[in-house]
Parts: structure tokens; C-alpha cells; sequence
């Protein structure tokens, strides 16, 4: 059973502030992933500084499966702000709590907000990518020194 948090999900949020470590992390990632080549370099080189080069690859290796089960199976396109934006967009926001649900084992409300991302029969695959990836940024922000992290 999971223990129900009433401050959690009942304010909007609307600034990547707002937002806890992990789910900065998965908004800047998305961000820079979405930027194109650049980004996608500038997120891998991130993760290698708090991973290490063979856990970056596989926790880059994880986002891009998630990113591409979005992106082949969306139910809509996921909307972004850009990368400098210190606002959130709501996609963004609930992309973010998705990993984070998913990261940390509350897996209906995950498998939940995966429905709504993409077709119900994708949803357990999507939750269980998601979920590895948010594992992997849990460990890297565990083990960095500095608390400012992923790139802000």
C-alpha cells in the first residue's frame, strides 16, 4: 500500500524551482534531449561526470527507449519549454512526477500517468523504462558532492 502525501500533486507548479532533484533532472534531460544533437551530448557528458561512462550509456540508453516509446506511441505530443526557461510547462511537470512515481516504486500512480501518455498495453513497458532510468538519476544525485545538479 502506498502511504498517500496530500501536499503532493495538490499545487500547481509552475517553475522548475518548484521541482525536487530528481524531477529537475528529468525536465532538463527531456529539454536537452529535445534540443537535438548538442543537448543530447551535453546530457550524456552530464551523466558521465555523475555516473561514470559505462552507467552513463546505460542510463542514456534507458531515456532514449522511454523517449522513443513517447514518441512512436504518444497518445499526444509532449510539450517542452526551452532549455534556459526557468517556467514549467505541465507536460513537463507530469513527465517528471511519472519518473519520479516510477522511481520510487508507486507504481499504479505511475502506470497511471503512463496511460496517459501513451496506449494502455504500453504502459507497463514505459513504467518499467522509466523506472530504471529514475533509479539510475536517484544514484548519480546520491553520490555528487555538489547539490547543484544536472546542469542548473
Amino acid at each position: 500500500m502506498t502511504v498517500h502525501d496530500p501536499a503532493l500533486g495538490s499545487q500547481a507548479v509552475s517553475r522548475l524551482s518548484q521541482l525536487d532533484d530528481l524531477e529537475a533532472c528529468v525536465v532538463i534531460y527531456l529539454r536537452l534531449w529535445c534540443a537535438g544533437p548538442q543537448g543530447r551530448c551535453a546530457m550524456r557528458s552530464d551523466l558521465t561526470i555523475g555516473l561514470g561512462k559505462s552507467r552513463a550509456a546505460l542510463t542514456t540508453k534507458a531515456f532514449a527507449a522511454m523517449v522513443d516509446l513517447l514518441a512512436l506511441h504518444r497518445r499526444r505530443p509532449l510539450h517542452h519549454r526551452a532549455l534556459n526557461s526557468a517556467c514549467l510547462h505541465p507536460d513537463e511537470a507530469n513527465f517528471a512526477r511519472f519518473v519520479a512515481n516510477a522511481a520510487s516504486g508507486d507504481r499504479e500512480d505511475a502506470l497511471w500517468l503512463a496511460m496517459l501518455m501513451v496506449r494502455a498495453d504500453l504502459a507497463p513497458q514505459l513504467t518499467a523504462v522509466a523506472a530504471d532510468f529514475g533509479l539510475r538519476i536517484r544514484q548519480m544525485l546520491v553520490q555528487r558532492p555538489d547539490p547543484a545538479t544536472c546542469l542548473h
